[in-house]
């Protein structure tokens, strides 16, 4: 088979319906060998009902996949495990999918020497945008825009469109089990950023792709400042799990001394900031680099704990 689309799911069966429909709409497909691989996470709704009859209807391969650990990432490798394509690709339960979307990630990786294709990820505004929202480089509300051109890229594809060569599985592993969203709170993430962070590393060809194109409906609940204060918060706490804390250097109570000094000058700019739109910006910062410097507490103490485990053993 040449592609498998992973869609993992979680309680959303309402998002989960309009997310088939448009895929029932893709065009150019009836050349390709593909497939939809759906993980329900544990979904307590309707769920398993709204793709028992999506399949009855549908013109392609559907197949249905329970995982009972929560866990996002652990979703995406439960279908990791069950397919065995040559490409697989990511999308989620809350987006849209363009009628070219699977044919043009099909078209990068034939015309492309790349392992990893990341697609263009474009919000879908069905209320007035905030005026304090900054969009460039905003990962909040899932926005991915690098322009019309296809390029390299040295960082990783978002989760919600992006597609492998299924042989970098074999070779990197899977994703990281300990990062990632559970259930239906939106704190850890970086699972797919890790990964595609993996690639990079070792000098993988990463593409962006723009005609590979999703449309992600901005939920109103992510618009307002309390949620972007919770989602920066949990950045600066996910960026840290992912990158650990270094073996060496100056650490305060078990957080290095770079963070404490970013939050410091986060800090002194928020209060500084000329104007509330400014302000709010530095604030977000602030509260990223306080997510910094708890989870860097966090896993210096358990570092401290694995270390007196070692100690005791040897005794």
């Amino acid at each position: 088979m040449d592609i498998s689309v992973i869609l993992a799911t979680y309680n959303r069966a309402e998002s989960l319906h309009a997310a088939l429909e448009s895929m029932s709409r893709m065009a150019n497909v009836k050349n390709l060998s593909w497939e939809l691989l759906v993980v329900d996470n544990n979904s307590t709704d309707s769920t398993a009902c709204v793709v028992a009859t999506f399949a009855k209807r549908c013109h392609f391969p559907i197949r249905y996949l329970f995982e009972k650990q929560q866990g996002r990432a652990i979703a995406l490798n439960s279908g990791i495990v069950a397919t065995q394509s040559t490409i697989v690709a990511f999308t989620d339960d809350d987006v849209l999918l363009h009628p070219d979307w699977l044919w043009n990630i099909k078209q990068s990786f034939d015309n492309y020497d790349c392992v990893a294709v990341a697609g263009r990820v474009l919000p879908v505004w069905n209320q007035p945008k905030p005026s304090w929202l900054v969009m460039e480089d905003q990962q909040a509300v899932v926005n991915f825009d690098l322009g019309d051109e296809f390029k390299e890229i040295n960082f990783a594809p978002l989760g919600a469109n992006c597609a492998f060569r299924r042989d970098v599985f074999a070779k990197y592993g899977l994703f990281r089990t300990d990062l990632g969203v559970r259930g239906s709170r939106h704190t850890i993430t970086c699972d797919d950023t890790e990964f595609g962070g993996r690639l990079s590393a070792t000098g993988e060809k990463i593409l962006y792709s723009p005609s590979a194109v999703i449309y992600h409906p901005v939920d109103p609940k992510r618009t307002t400042k309390k949620y972007f204060l919770s989602w920066y918060y949990y950045n600066g706490v996910s960026l840290t799990r992912t990158s650990g804390l270094p073996e060496e250097g100056v650490f305060y109570f078990g957080v290095p001394r770079w963070h404490c000094r970013e939050l410091a000058e986060n800090f002194v700019r928020w209060i500084a900031a000329p104007n509330s739109h400014e302000r709010f910006q530095r604030k977000l910062k602030t509260y990223r680099s306080v997510g910094k410097i708890v989870e860097s507490r966090r896993l210096s103490l358990e570092r401290s704990a694995f270390t007196g485990l070692k100690m005791d053993d040897r005794v």
